[in-house]
């Protein structure tokens, strides 16, 4: 399952929101942060991810539901949708829900069957064509559903990580300002040295004010 990721992309996060003053400086201090360890105790970013992921099960949800009734006509379809979205589910619409996905699967089994079915009547001739509609209706429908669903999720994903990241960014600079430092450098990329902020960091995130 997709999880969000801090964006921090450039490896580096120049301070140049007051470079007149750092610029200054005779000797700029060189700051690190553990991006890893930034993902792992930031306590907001964890309840996005549980944000999202839940948001992506329910998606998920929804194209499972609209395949379990894919040979339903129009108006079938549109019952089952309508009850399974009322809500505080009884038992009149738990039975109704499950006759119609009965009804799906047996016409599913219906219009394979006839398909391999040699020297059709009319009749069957005629309820094979009426079964490749219903089918053929619902399978576009489903790949549109799934395109739109895939699109949401994409753009769920942008907006929860565009939080993160500048949450983040927005703590390091604040860090940066407070100890003078001109360049942060993600920790995994430095073999040696620079002042490690981390803590300090992580202090900020998790701080009752920042959420």
């Amino acid at each position: 399952m997709r999880k969000l990721v801090i964006g921090f992309a450039a490896g580096c996060l120049l301070a140049a929101a007051s470079g007149g003053v750092w610029a200054a400086a005779p000797a700029p201090t060189i700051g690190v942060v553990d991006m890893d360890r930034i993902s792992r105790e930031y306590k907001a970013m964890q309840e996005l991810n549980r944000q999202f992921q839940d948001f992506q099960k329910q998606q998920e949800a929804q194209l499972e539901r609209r395949t379990r009734i894919g040979m339903l006509n129009d108006q079938e379809e549109r019952e089952y949708l309508d009850t399974v979205e009322m809500g505080a589910p009884t038992d009149a619409r738990d039975r109704r829900i499950a006759e119609l996905e009965r009804l799906s699967d047996e016409r599913s089994r219906r219009r394979l069957a006839l398909r391999e079915k040699k020297d059709l009547t009319p009749e069957e001739e005629a309820e094979r064509a009426q079964l490749e509609e219903i089918y053929n209706k619902r399978m576009d429908e489903l790949v549109a559903l799934q395109s739109d669903l895939q699109k949401t999720v994409y753009a769920k994903y942008d907006e929860l990580s565009k939080i993160v990241t500048d949450s983040v960014d927005a703590a390091v600079k604040q860090v940066a300002q407070e100890k003078g430092l001109a360049l942060i450098l993600r920790k995994e990329i430095v073999l040696f040295g620079g002042l490690d902020i981390t803590e300090d960091v992580l202090a900020k995130l998790n701080a009752p004010a920042a959420k």
